[in-house]
């Protein structure tokens, strides 16, 4: 027994490094274990962590006001945030609590739960009435528990209102593994006493409860939000009230939809007495949380430390070491300071459009000229030389007196603008309507540069104002931003107005993840820039540092990107090509069924070109729109995306398009990565990647293309598939052989030879071409016997014509034969891996 409080148990900072460091590097359940295994014997000290008896460890330690016996279960990803996984975890818990109690005459008082992503602790009280249920075998394996019990325990302890517990992220900014510690302290004696809200934790519990609790957090604005969130934590007694199944709360005037489950784990969790003074304290802070998620909405997002210190140390490499003090710095998008705070800068300008940032950041850079300031609207002619001299209303008189009079001074902007786009409905804000209308936008928009939406471009457009009209030619830019401003298509007009001013120095990208609320699929790179004209064959490709962060805060290089845009003008787009590639429509017209989906059409007929076989979706030039925006179809679709009519005379260069497209997966460092027209479409590469694509495509999960006649729908309209493999013989001999008479007369009636099938039949094929075909073609042929029973259960999958499509096929074979189509989807990935090596080598993707 240890003389200690369990209350009195601290976990060192150490400790949460060494946590996170081991599981960013697990790659399965073992090094999870391990890593949390660390975490507990470096913070329990008194009792190290035994794993006998084939649990996953456990420790037994008499405190002098309480018995800690803590029972662990971890996995690698089980996805804990739902609650029916939680308790598949729940339940192996309980069958070695059964067997604790069997050889030690006690039960664990305590179960702490974690995998890669999430973890918890809870009181085990909850959890002793299942212990002797004689309806369960406990015989069988604690492993195999929640797979035996799907059904019945798993069900009883997910609707068990008594089992709350509450998840920790950890990988968010504030977890520490003292937090799991203090729920420990907390919950071990069973008390009524809960976790209570404070400066330091309410930011995870205000995001906890947006994105668990809230079951549609995006129909309310950032003042509902926070004072939903106040009145739940403060006053849920007497101003909260629950609907009869609990799916909805009645707060005030409003009504809220809400996760059932969560909502008690977070009222169970947090405590909701408070004194008078802390309240007051609640109502101080609504205003910075209202302020956070106004920032998530307009795209603004707070710099994390070590990168702000990486980015100072890159700026000092090219401005020298002594840059803080030999530069003027001005930061025209300050916030509260993440940016410059832990730096000492002799002459620091800090502006933003917020008063209360200054009042929140005021401890910061105490010796700099802050000032409120909209750079995207205020003295929006200041920089315009004429022959009254400068004036400026809101700007100081000495950033005035410094910018005018002393141009050759030695500046530099320092700046993390927001990244918001109006319209943009691809980000976890509620609304970005607005955001970027301002005087700045109408100068661009006059201009033709046709990212005026963006706003960080809006800030670096003024800087290029300010550049040229004060001829400031001592002026570098330090500039978080996202990718595109180097190779996205539409910033060509714009690159070109930067790069006429600036020449790019250098570049560092790294997960936007490392920003709070923001999605990890996509890259920020830190930049600098220097004024001057960038040279006009160096304005195409540019090499950045990967960087990344480590468990203990350092920013390492980790590799290199060659970022790279369509600029140049000896060089075409896939998208330029696809439309060269592309044959002019017939003026002759058919009819077709218009669909929205692969099977689903609203039975609307539509007049398409004679010549047309389908249609292939091309939308925006960059990886990360191949995901969504690059398919085919069998029409034309509503959605504004870039299509093209698919004709038998471009097949192949325009299935080079879409094999292209697909076969390379998006990540963070590539989905900005543009495609080029293959480089030379007369070479023996280009003939391979032609005979793969065409392949590629029959088989694709994009192909949305499917064979139907004069019955589908009722709509009498006959369509065939032109990406069959096999010919109508083939098909009408199986259709002999298994007495499918509507398969044998359409093969009759139909009769006809498939785009794809005649460029097959005449390309060279290699041994991997060849085994893709056979593995099909065995497929077609072990799946048709059951072409009649599934045909007659779901005549909406048309699966009753000879030219079937391989969707049409698999969803046959998928229900008989899934053993064959899974080692055909294998031989397709590999097949996938050989296209995307030519894809490169045919430089329609650049390498690094």
């Amino acid at each position: 027994m240890t003389d200690k409080s369990i209350k009195d148990v601290k976990a060192a900072r150490s400790v949460t490094s060494n946590l996170l460091q081991g599981l960013d590097a697990a790659t399965r359940e073992k090094g999870v274990e391990n890593s949390y295994w660390q975490a507990v014997r470096s913070t329990f000290k008194h009792g190290q962590p035994s794993d006998d008896d084939d649990t996953d460890g456990y420790i037994d330690i008499k405190y002098v006001d309480q018995e800690l016996f803590l029972l662990m279960e971890f996995k690698y990803i089980k996805h804990l945030e739902k609650r029916v996984k939680a308790m598949e975890v729940v339940i192996q818990t309980i069958f070695y609590m059964h067997s604790l109690r069997d050889k030690l005459a006690k039960v664990p008082n305590m179960i702490f739960i974690g995998d890669k992503n999430n973890a918890f602790v809870m009181n085990t009280k909850p959890l002793l009435k299942y212990l002797d249920n004689d309806q369960v075998d406990w015989t069988v394996s604690p492993s195999h528990a929640a797979a035996e019990y799907r059904a019945t325990m798993v069900v009883d302890l997910y609707n068990d209102n008594d089992i709350n517990y509450y998840l920790h992220d950890v990988h968010s900014d504030d977890f520490t593994f003292q937090m799991l510690v203090d729920d420990i302290a907390t919950l071990v004696s069973d008390s009524d006493e809960k976790i209570k809200l404070s400066p330091a934790n309410i930011n995870a519990a205000f995001d906890q409860f947006i994105n668990q609790v809230m079951a549609d957090y995006k129909r309310y604005t950032a003042e509902e939000l926070v004072s939903l969130f106040i009145t739940i934590a403060t006053d849920r007694k007497n101003s909260v009230f629950e609907n009869e199944d609990g799916s909805k709360l009645r707060i005030g005037d409003v009504s809220v939809s809400i996760n059932k489950s969560n909502y008690r784990s977070f009222v169970g969790h947090f405590e909701d007495k408070y004194k008078p003074s802390e309240k007051r304290l609640f109502t101080e802070t609504s205003d910075r949380l209202i302020q956070d998620v106004q920032r998530r909405q307009s795209g603004e997002f707070y710099t994390p430390s070590s990168f702000v210190r990486y980015a100072v140390g890159r700026l000092g490499k090219h401005l020298g070491e002594n840059w803080t003090n030999e530069y003027v710095v001005w930061d025209p998008a300050w916030g509260t300071g993440n940016l410059t705070r832990d730096n000492h800068f002799e002459r620091l300008f800090a502006s933003t459009i917020h008063r209360s940032d200054l009042e929140q950041g005021r401890q910061y850079n105490s010796n700099s000229t802050k000032f409120v300031f909209d750079f995207l609207n205020d003295d929006i002619d200041f920089e315009t030389n004429n022959l009254f001299g400068y004036r400026a209303d809101k700007l100081p008189q000495e950033l005035v007196n410094l910018l005018a009079e002393h141009p050759e001074t030695k500046f530099c902007i320092f700046m993390n603008p927001p990244y918001g786009t109006a319209g943009n409905n691809k980000t976890n804000s509620i609304s970005k309507s607005n955001i970027s209308k301002s005087k700045i936008q109408d100068e661009m928009k006059s201009d033709h540069l046709k990212v005026q939406e963006q706003l960080y471009a809006q800030f670096l457009y003024r800087v290029i104002k300010m550049k040229i009209n004060l001829n400031l030619n001592n002026l570098y830019i330090g500039l978080f931003s996202p990718t595109l401003l180097l190779t996205g298509t539409k910033y060509d007009k714009f690159r070109k107005l930067m790069f006429d001013n600036f020449e790019y120095v250098e570049g560092n990208i790294f997960e936007a993840s490392n920003f709070s609320n923001v999605s990890d699929n996509w890259a920020i790179n830190f930049s600098i820039w220097k004024a001057g004209k960038q040279n006009e064959s160096s304005r195409f490709t540019f090499d950045t540092n990967v960087i990344k962060l480590d468990t203990s805060g350092q920013v390492n290089t980790v590799g290199h990107k060659l970022l790279y845009n369509t600029d140049d003008k000896n060089k075409q787009s896939l998208q330029s090509f696809l439309k060269d590639n592309t044959d002019q429509p017939s003026d002759l017209k058919k009819k077709v069924l218009q669909f929205s989906s692969r099977f689903k059409t609203n039975d609307k007929i539509i007049e398409v070109p004679q010549n047309e076989i389908g249609y292939i979706l091309n939308d925006t030039n960059n990886v990360e729109a191949s995901v969504k925006g690059s398919y085919l179809m069998h029409s034309p679709v509503t959605r504004h995306l870039k299509t093209a009519i698919i004709t038998a005379n471009t097949f192949v260069n325009q299935m080079v398009v879409f094999a292209s497209r697909k076969v390379i997966d998006a990540n963070w460092i590539n989905q900005k990565d543009e495609f080029f027209a293959p480089s030379d479409t007369n070479s023996e590469s280009f003939r391979k990647l032609g005979i793969k694509s065409v392949l590629f495509s029959i088989f694709s999960p994009n192909n949305n293309i499917i064979s139907y006649r004069s019955d589908y729908h009722e709509a009498g309209i006959v369509n065939l598939n032109n990406w069959f493999f096999m010919s109508s013989e083939e098909l009408k001999s199986l259709a002999d052989e298994y007495n499918n008479d509507r398969v044998y007369n359409d093969a009759v009636e139909n009769a006809n030879t498939p785009v794809a099938l005649n460029l097959i039949s005449s390309m060279a094929l290699d041994d991997k071409d060849n085994q893709l075909i056979q593995s099909a073609r065995d497929i077609v042929r072990d799946s048709f016997k059951f072409r009649n029973i599934v045909n007659d259960d779901s005549p909406e999958l048309s699966v009753n014509t000879w030219d079937a499509s391989w969707h049409q096929v698999t969803a046959v074979a998928n229900q008989y034969i899934p053993e064959r189509v899974n080692e055909f989807n294998r031989l397709l990935n590999e097949y996938r891996s050989d296209i995307l090596d030519l894809v490169y080598e045919n430089k329609i993707l650049l390498k690094d």
